[in-house]
């Protein structure tokens, strides 16, 4: 089934344990979604053996993904840029900021009522370009787009991914928290 819509954007803050440990900080809404593109880069062997192909592996390296919003507001820049944020809202952007890791999480709608709910567990975004045009005879809109990289974590996983009307139990609190894996399923 093909998406129709794409909406809900928000970021989760991962931090680190002093024994290694990360865990998810509470999912903080974004900017209106306009487009998220994910690409995904999957490392591949073959292995021959009897004069063909006897095996095949692929396994998933890293991806990128680019988010276009309808604006990049101060706190969440400086949040995902790792920039200061001073009292007065004012964002400093300075060569010792580092961008920290986060899970970015949207849903996308699909037909019958459901959606597609996404969370990528670890994504660092680097500083966006930026353009701006003069106001000419007509009006057009600039948006603002942000690329990270996604890895893996530690555990191997990189996505969760549910498709369901948003009353089901597990879409319905999708937003609340990153998702983790249940375990009692198989």
């Amino acid at each position: 089934m093909a998406t129709i819509g794409l909406r809900d954007l928000y970021r989760a803050p991962i931090t680190t344990s002093e024994d290694g440990k990360e865990s998810y900080g509470t999912p903080v809404k974004m900017a209106k979604a306009i487009s998220a593109e994910l690409s995904v880069e999957i490392a591949e062997a073959i292995l021959y053996a009897d004069d063909g192909a006897d095996e095949v592996v692929k396994e998933f390296v890293s991806g990128e993904l680019t988010l276009n919003v309808n604006d990049l507001l101060p706190a969440d820049l400086a949040a995902l840029l790792g920039m200061k944020q001073d009292a007065d809202r004012v964002v400093y952007g300075a060569d010792t900021d580092e961008a920290p890791y986060f899970a970015i999480g949207f849903r996308a709608k699909k037909s019958g009522g459901q959606y597609k709910y996404i969370w990528l567990y670890k994504v660092k975004f680097a500083i966006p370009s930026e353009s701006y045009t003069t106001k000419g005879d007509s009006i057009e809109f600039t948006t603002p787009e942000i690329t990270g990289q996604f890895i893996k974590r530690p555990d191997g996983l990189w996505k969760a991914e549910h498709v369901a009307e948003p009353t089901n139990s597990v879409a319905a609190s999708w937003f609340t928290n990153v998702r983790e894996p249940n375990n009692t399923t198989t």
